[in-house]
C-alpha cells in the first residue's frame, strides 16, 4: 500500500511526473483524446493509471534537484515525451482517415462533405465511419495495452535523457519519415477502390464518346457510388486486416521513437 500511496515528497513527485507524461499521451492518442470524453475524465484516467504504474517505473524516474526550476524542467520534459508518443499514434490513425478521404472523393462523395466533430473539418462521409472502425479495431485487438506497455518501457529508456535529446537530427528525420509514411499508407489503403473507380470512369468515358447524345454525367455519380460501396463490401475483410496491421505498427514506431530519444 505504501508503494501506491507514498508518504514522502519524492514518491508524490514520481506519481506527478508519470501523470504529466500520461496526460501528454492522452491529449493526442486516439480513443483517449476524443472530444466526446470530458477533460475531467481524461485527467482522472491519467491520474488513476499513474497511480497504478508508478511503483513499476519508480526506479527509472530521475532524481530532481529540489528547486522550482528543476521541477518545471522535469514536468515540461515528461509532458513533451508524452506528446511525442501520442503524436506517433495520432499520425497512424490520420493515415487511415486520409485513406478514407481519398476513397470518398474518388467515389463522388466529395460534394456531400460533412463536419467531422472530432477534427472540426469538412470531410468525406467515409472518414468518420473509417475512423470509428479503426478505433474499434484498436481496442478489440488489445493494441491499447501494447501502447501502455511501451509507455512503461519508455521510462527505462529515457531515465538519463536531457533537454538536448529533443534537438538531435535523428528525431527530426524520424518524424519526417513518419509523416511521409502517412501518405503512403493512405494510398495503399485506398488503392483497390481507387482502381475500381478509375476503371469505371474509363468505361463511362468510352460510352460517352460512343453515344454523345446520351447525358452520361447524369448516371456517372450513381454508378461510381454504387460500385464503390460494392467494392468496399467485397474487400472489407482484407481492409480490416490492413487496418489492424497498420495499427499494429504503432508499438514499433513508439519503440523507435524511444530509441531515438
Amino acid at each position: 500500500m505504501s508503494a501506491l500511496y507514498p508518504t514522502t515528497d519524492f514518491g508524490a513527485l514520481t506519481i506527478l511526473l508519470v501523470f504529466f507524461r500520461l496526460l501528454g499521451l492522452f491529449l493526442l492518442v486516439p480513443g483517449f483524446s476524443h472530444n466526446s470524453i470530458p477533460g475531467q475524465v481524461k485527467v482522472l484516467l491519467a491520474l488513476s493509471v499513474a497511480l497504478a504504474i508508478s511503483p513499476i517505473v519508480k526506479p527509472f524516474v530521475p532524481v530532481l534537484d529540489g528547486t522550482m526550476t528543476g521541477y518545471a524542467v522535469a514536468v515540461t520534459r515528461e509532458t513533451a515525451i508524452g506528446l511525442l508518443m501520442g503524436f506517433v499514434a495520432y499520425v497512424t490513425f490520420e493515415a487511415i482517415s486520409l485513406g478514407a478521404h481519398f476513397l470518398g472523393y474518388q467515389m463522388g462523395l466529395g460534394t456531400a462533405a460533412m463536419m467531422d466533430p472530432a477534427s472540426h473539418n469538412q470531410v468525406s462521409l467515409l472518414v468518420p465511419m473509417q475512423a470509428w472502425i479503426a478505433l474499434l479495431v484498436f481496442f478489440i485487438a488489445d493494441l491499447h495495452h501494447h501502447v501502455l506497455q511501451v509507455f512503461v518501457e519508455s521510462f527505462r529508456a529515457t531515465q538519463h535523457m536531457g533537454a538536448e535529446s529533443f534537438q538531435n537530427v535523428a528525431l527530426l528525420k524520424f518524424f519526417i519519415g513518419l509523416t511521409a509514411k502517412l501518405f503512403a499508407l493512405a494510398v495503399t489503403l485506398s488503392a483497390p477502390i481507387t482502381l475500381l473507380v478509375l476503371c469505371t470512369n474509363v468505361v463511362i468515358g468510352m460510352v460517352s464518346r460512343m453515344i454523345p447524345q446520351m447525358n452520361i454525367m447524369l448516371f456517372s455519380f450513381p454508378i461510381t457510388i454504387t460500385l464503390g460501396f460494392l467494392g468496399l463490401y467485397i474487400v472489407a475483410p482484407e481492409m480490416l486486416d490492413s487496418i489492424e496491421n497498420i495499427l499494429g505498427e504503432v508499438s514499433g514506431e513508439l519503440m523507435t521513437l524511444i530509441r531515438v530519444l
